[in-house]
C-alpha cells in the first residue's frame, strides 16, 4: 500500500503506518519490497510467528484482507534459496511439495 505522501506499508489495513517500510521519495519500491525487513516479516509469517511479522499481524483478520496465494509464496521461496524455510512452509501446508 502506498500512501499519498509516498509512505509504503505491507498492508492495506495499515492506515497508521505501523508496518511502514519506507518512503518512495527516499527509496525505490523494488528496494523496499525486497529489503531485509520485509523479507524477515515474510519468513516469520510463513513460520506462523505472527508476533515477529510486523506490529499489526497478531491483530489481523487476514481472511478479510486476503492472503498470499501459495504459488506466489513458492516463487518467493525459490528466490530466497532457503531450504529450511521452504521445508517449514511445506510442513505448514501439510507436506505438499511445490
Amino acid at each position: 500500500m502506498v500512501h499519498v505522501n509516498g509512505d509504503v506499508t505491507v498492508c492495506c489495513l495499515d492506515e497508521h503506518m505501523e508496518n511502514k517500510l519506507g518512503n518512495l521519495r527516499e527509496t525505490p519500491l523494488a528496494k523496499l519490497w525486497s529489503g531485509d525487513q520485509v523479507n524477515a516479516w515474510r519468513a516469520a509469517h510463513l513460520e506462523g510467528r505472527f508476533a515477529d511479522s510486523g506490529p499489526l499481524c497478531t491483530r489481523c483478520n487476514w481472511q478479510s484482507a486476503g492472503a498470499a496465494q501459495e504459488h506466489v509464496v513458492d516463487r518467493w521461496l525459490e528466490k530466497t534459496g532457503n531450504p529450511t524455510l521452504k521445508a517449514k512452509w511445506q510442513a505448514r501446508r501439510g507436506g505438499i511439495k511445490s
